[in-house]
């Protein structure tokens, strides 16, 4: 948990120094739990804040046990800044074809600022005709079988972390982004030894 205060506050702080210590934590861990994947998708997420993509592809890489909401809207928001518009549109049709475990939940949606992202990097190229035919195709099926957010990739960052077959509460509230921004955040994280130890 303590490494994934740490990423969630480098995201908030969109520095490169903070995303190389994002990445030296989330390394350090590999992809063990859902935990560690929230803790490479807040890194990712800097990445992309960053324009870093090859970190955001090797954040995203590490991210297999996080909700495929986040870690596919990070992923089309990246391919549709670079212009990689067939990637990006194939990464929403791979969103479309999973099968919910979770049902009544967001974690097989994509976001709308994703969406909006492709839509617009688009627009933006010439003779895109057949891409913009396509992308209103899986927009449309998207919203047909519900599997569009309005949540914005840092409100899904800062969505509660589910513990299952533990004695942990079901969801972690102090993960939330008021408390990422608020001084006993910055108290707390003071008082991590990992912090101590960074700059040797």
């Amino acid at each position: 948990m303590r490494k994934c205060l740490l990423t969630a506050m480098h995201f908030q702080s969109t520095s490169k120094e903070g995303l190389e210590k994002s990445k030296t934590l989330v390394r350090k861990n590999g992809d063990l739990c859902e935990i560690s994947s929230r803790a490479a998708a807040f890194a990712a997420a800097s990445a992309l804040k960053l324009k870093k993509w090859k970190d955001v592809d090797e954040m995203l890489h590490l991210t297999s046990n996080a909700p495929p909401v986040i870690s596919s809207s990070i992923r089309i928001c990246a391919l549709s800044e670079q212009a990689k518009l067939n990637e990006a549109l194939t990464e929403l049709e791979k969103l479309l074809c999973l099968e919910e475990t979770l049902y009544l939940t967001e974690n097989y949606c994509v976001s709308d600022e994703a969406l909006d992202s492709l839509c617009e990097a688009i627009k933006a190229q010439p003779d895109s005709t057949e891409k913009m035919k396509r992308f209103r195709n899986l927009q449309r099926s998207v919203t047909k079988y519900g599997r569009r957010t309005e949540k914005s990739i840092e409100e899904l960052l800062f969505t509660p972390i589910r513990f299952e077959n533990s004695t942990f509460p079901a969801t972690i509230s102090d993960t939330n982004e008021s408390f990422a921004k608020s001084d006993k955040f910055d108290t707390f994280v003071r008082q991590i030894p990992y912090l101590k130890d960074e700059k040797k």
